[in-house]
């Protein structure tokens, strides 16, 4: 009788969310599933010590699937207060990052037409998106939990070059249902042009990398 209940109850949360939020709901649903088969990061490969900071940093921005974005916003209620949104992102199919992030986006998103006008921007990206931090129970904000954070100004990637295709492959491969986004939200490739790297992965405050020390390692 218990177990009869418990299936009704979840049977009928199921139905009410599907009331509220339509089909777009049942679309996440599936694309979580199909990315979740799609995006397994090589979990075994550790990273690298802490005193290499160079190369941890590329290694988070490698591992990352997502990252906050950090911004001025130029709307109408938020007008010149700092904002932040998550972004998909990808560096490169996996085992072939290149280290710049790259973003799959629309015009149609706040964050970008405040870019458009002021396109300075940060991202930040942490392993604990991951399970490392979580396996040796750390904190988020603990800094042996490393993150990076790239500052540099984001812009388009332009049409029908090298880049573009490599962005797309890098982007599709790690986020599949990008493929299927509406066609008439006019969806562009982005990158962020670094020009500060600073990474937190051990206790002493942030440490500054230079950026063609981080563009000349592999993750």
């Amino acid at each position: 009788m218990y177990n009869l209940v418990l299936v009704v109850l979840v049977t009928a949360l199921c139905v009410d969310s599907l009331t509220v939020y339509g089909s777009h709901n049942t679309f996440l649903f599936n694309t979580f599933d199909q990315e979740e088969e799609d995006n397994v990061i090589d979990s075994k490969k550790e990273p690298p010590p802490h005193s290499e900071v160079a190369k941890m940093a590329r290694y988070i921005v490698h591992n990352s699937e997502w990252a906050l974005v950090a911004y001025k916003s130029q709307q109408l209620v938020t007008n010149e207060f700092p904002m932040g949104t998550v972004l998909s992102v990808s560096d490169g199919p996996l085992g072939s990052g290149n280290g710049t992030p790259y973003v799959y986006v629309s015009e149609l998103e706040d964050a970008i037409q405040d870019t458009d006008k002021d396109s300075r921007c940060s991202l930040t990206m942490t392993l604990a998106e991951g399970s490392y931090c979580k396996e040796k129970k750390l904190d988020p904000q603990y800094p042996t939990c490393p993150q990076v954070t790239l500052v540099g100004r984001i812009e388009r990637v332009k049409n029908g070059t090298t880049e573009e295709a490599f962005a797309q492959e890098a982007l599709f491969s790690r986020h599949p249902s990008m493929k299927t986004w509406p066609k008439d939200h006019n969806f562009f490739f982005m990158k962020l042009s670094i020009e500060r790297v600073m990474i937190v992965d051990y206790f002493g405050g942030p440490i500054y990398v230079d950026v063609d020390d981080y563009f000349n390692v592999t993750p």
